[in-house]
């Protein structure tokens, strides 16, 4: 595989498209896994309570289109 390992949990059927950096993850979600934001397997730790970091985590690599709202947290 090529892309991370990470599946997100819309609809289970998108994967993160960054390039594989360790453990079949890319960075970011290598670093989630590393900080127990998601588990072995890729799945969100369903402990975090902070909607804002469940959605980047979720977010993250995927082609978002304009039809995928991201609250602006500037």
């Amino acid at each position: 595989m090529d892309h991370c390992r990470f599946r997100t949990s819309l609809g289970g059927v998108l994967f993160c498209q960054d390039k594989v950096y360790l453990e079949g993850l890319c960075k970011f979600h290598y670093r989630a896994l590393q900080a127990g934001e998601i588990n072995e397997n890729g799945v969100i730790n369903e402990q975090i309570s902070d909607q804002i970091r469940r959605r980047e985590i979720n977010l993250h690599g995927i082609d978002r289109g304009d039809d995928i709202y991201l609250e602006d947290r500037s």
